[in-house]
């Protein structure tokens, strides 16, 4: 897991720059969707990931019966997935600081639309607020998965469903969704900050937006109401 931010960070400052570069003249309009495509990826690619591994750690408690003797201990069921999840959370919020800081240091200037690059819109206040309140999704969706899941094979077919739910904020590229109808995304927590940090660092016009402070405001007291939520419900559906 330790590994991981490195990954991801292979892919944004090497591997998506070669795509951008791809594009020859003439084609501005698909080389801005297929920027934006990518930011939103790099925005969500890293949670969605981490989210499955904490899946898989939750059902392998399940497969192992591991709750069954944590139980009994001071620390309890509840406090030892609490531990986990507050562990997934950091990792998760390391990660998305190390992959949106390294990327702008690194290939900051290859994201650009109209010569202007995009990663200079935003500063070292903007990622740390966005990794904090976007690592909430983290957890919930761990938690969420390993609920419904009674094992690691019915986790792993969930997980696949569930991906295409986090790059629903990919569909913000989209013209009909930047304005009112934005809103409807808003029922998937990880909508808030990632449409945030969107207009951060390609700011659209448009009277339907919110500012930037109140997206994560939102976002923050959402993803927090739904982990709160989720929590409860893999408590009440683990078997110890």
């Amino acid at each position: 897991m330790c590994i991981f931010p490195m990954v991801i960070l292979i892919l944004s400052a090497f591997v998506f720059p070669i795509i951008l570069k791809s594009f020859g003249p003439g084609k501005g309009v698909a080389l801005q969707l297929t920027t934006l495509l990518l930011l939103i990826i790099i925005l969500v690619f890293g949670a969605f990931c981490l989210s499955a591994m904490a899946t898989f750690l939750l059902l392998e408690n399940k497969d192992e019966c591991t709750l069954n003797t944590i139980a009994v201990t001071p620390i309890g069921a509840s406090g030892y997935i609490m531990f986990k999840m507050t562990y997934i959370y950091i990792m998760s919020v390391i990660t998305t600081i190390i992959v949106l800081l390294g990327t702008k240091l690194i290939a900051g200037d290859q994201y650009t639309i109209g010569g202007v690059s995009l990663f200079d819109n935003i500063g070292v206040i903007h990622i740390i607020s966005f990794a904090v309140v976007s690592g909430l999704f983290v957890p919930a969706l761990a938690l969420f998965q390993g609920a419904f899941a009674k094992n690691k094979v019915e986790g792993f077919a969930l997980i696949k469903g569930t991906g295409t739910v986090a790059l629903i904020p990919a569909l913000l590229i989209l013209e009909a969704f930047q304005g009112k109808l934005q809103y409807i995304l808003g029922v998937f927590p990880n909508f808030w900050a990632v449409k945030g940090i969107m207009l951060e660092l390609f700011p659209i016009n448009n009277s339907a937006n919110l500012s930037y402070s109140m997206y994560l405001l939102i976002g923050t007291v959402y993803s927090i109401l739904m982990l709160v939520i989720v929590y409860r419900f893999f408590l009440k559906k683990a078997e110890y």
